[in-house]
């Protein structure tokens, strides 16, 4: 199936019919995690006689499922994870589609806590609301890798200002966070990229824990992030990459 869409004067095509999607799941056991969250429980549901467990003796297969999103899989944040009001990724994120280009990003030379934004063409980001960000090395080892207590790479501040200057809205990485780890509570990145207290972006999200293959090339896609529907400052999140294929 062809989508057919417009974008600043120029007419794009993108196959619908082949989703490459980017997210992992909320899974049972050996889950992605970080700062030393634990993995998520599902539990069978138990009521008095009631069992929600056919291979148990119930009437149906009933779950209770316990999870922290920033910690057990990709997840979209809004505002409200840095904000002083409550603020629910289901109210402040229009979850339509939109154009994204993807990079694939090593660290620095001189200095590896970060990530080396210098292949980055901010102009062509420009044009696009969403960046999405491959860091190498790059492996299936991600779907399920513990982060707690290693030093991760991150975004310096100086590159998300470049972001954010970019008009970049949506961005996603396939890092646990922006930010470094244990950095004292100040989360300069998240601070920067949603402007906040100053001049807060309401409708600007981050997606984390993304898995990008490596069959997905770098260019430009149409992405749906499928966010769930959580009253919650940050909600599980199946993100797409969509091919465009004319323009």
């Amino acid at each position: 199936m062809i989508l057919r869409f417009d974008q600043l004067g120029k007419s794009l095509q993108a196959d619908i019919s082949r989703p490459l999607e980017i997210g992992i799941s909320v899974r049972r056991e050996h889950s992605v995690s970080s700062f030393g969250i634990a993995g998520a429980v599902y539990a069978t549901y138990q009521d008095g006689d009631f069992r929600g467990s056919k291979s148990s003796g119930g009437p149906c297969n009933l779950e209770t499922i316990t999870f922290t999103p920033h910690g057990n899989s990709t997840h979209t944040e809004c505002l409200g994870h840095i904000s002083d009001e409550d603020y629910f990724v289901n109210d402040c994120i229009q979850d339509s589609f939109c154009t994204a280009l993807l990079f694939t990003l090593s660290t620095r030379t001189d200095d590896a806590r970060y990530l080396d934004f210098t292949g980055v063409n901010f102009d062509a980001l420009k044009e696009n609301k969403t960046l999405v960000i491959r860091t190498l090395p790059n492996s299936i080892g991600k779907l399920n890798r513990d982060y707690s207590g290693k030093e991760t790479p991150c975004i310096a501040p100086e590159d998300m200002k470049k972001i954010v200057e970019a008009g970049i809205v949506h961005l996603i990485i396939d890092l646990p966070s922006v930010d470094p780890e244990w950095d004292g509570g100040a989360m300069a990145s998240h601070y920067i990229y949603w402007q906040y207290p100053e001049d807060p972006r309401m409708n600007a999200s981050i997606t984390e824990f993304a898995f990008i293959r490596d069959d997905i090339q770098d260019g430009k896609y149409l992405l749906k992030l499928n966010i769930s529907n959580f009253e919650s400052d940050a909600a599980p999140s199946r993100p797409v990459l969509y091919p465009i294929i004319a323009g």
